[in-house]
């Protein structure tokens, strides 16, 4: 299926960084080596074209999600059902609009823009928005095994922020940078991503090029916050 296809083309031999340090290319990288944290990011991105489509889970520190994803229109969309504190909710994620049920016990579908303040977006890790923070970083490559392969960074929060078109939090004090973790299979398609906030976000990836069909709850059905 057209969701189960890859790019796997790296470079064909050693790489130089925007920092100038010699990198080995993907395809040649074993435990030890370190890559070029751009080309880690395109060929993740390259998995994550119009039509790709599978099943993922996530855990963020006491709020888990499972459901399926959708790439449509260069947008991540998903329809997950989502725990936290004990209560379940629905949500749906499609051309940047989230939709949510279930939360304090409401019947509608609860619209929002993302602008809404604490309203969660479980599409600001995957791995074709994260990439846009790699530059002038390397990855190194922790693990090879089962035909996967682990590649670990450390992460800018200042270019991560700008990624995610994110405000940097203030009267807090954060790292300049944190831990990032991703596990790719044979085709470089994420398996499972790590990435350390203060708190472990693990999101992992399975069954690709799954039948999936996002759409938006009916408007009879939806309301708005406030």
């Amino acid at each position: 299926t057209s969701g189960g296809e890859s790019s796997s083309s790296s470079s064909s031999s050693s790489t130089t960084t925007d920092g100038g340090g010699d990198t080995t290319s993907l395809d040649d990288a074993k435990v030890g080596d370190e890559v070029d944290a751009v080309k880690l990011g395109e060929v993740m991105t390259a998995t994550f074209k119009d039509g790709a489509t599978g099943h993922m889970t996530m855990d963020m520190g006491g709020i888990t999600a499972d459901g399926d994803f959708e790439v449509k229109g260069g947008k991540q969309n998903t329809a997950m059902t989502m725990e936290m504190g004990g209560q379940k909710m629905e949500m749906i994620s499609i051309d940047g609009v989230t939709y949510m049920k279930g939360l304090a016990g409401g019947n509608k579908w609860v619209k929002s823009d993302g602008s809404d303040a604490g309203t969660p977006d479980v599409n600001s890790f995957d791995p074709a928005q994260m990439s846009k923070a790699f530059a002038g970083t390397t990855a190194k490559v922790t693990d090879k095994s089962g035909g996967n392969t682990t590649y670990t960074l450390e992460l800018d929060l200042n270019k991560l922020f700008a990624a995610l078109s994110t405000e940097k939090p203030t009267g807090v004090t954060l790292p300049e940078t944190i831990p990032v973790t991703y596990t790719l299979d044979g085709d470089n398609r994420p398996v499972k991503s790590t990435i350390n906030m203060g708190m472990n976000i693990v999101v992992e990836y399975s069954d690709w090029g799954k039948k999936v069909s996002i759409k938006a709850p009916p408007s009879s059905e939806v309301t708005t916050i406030g």
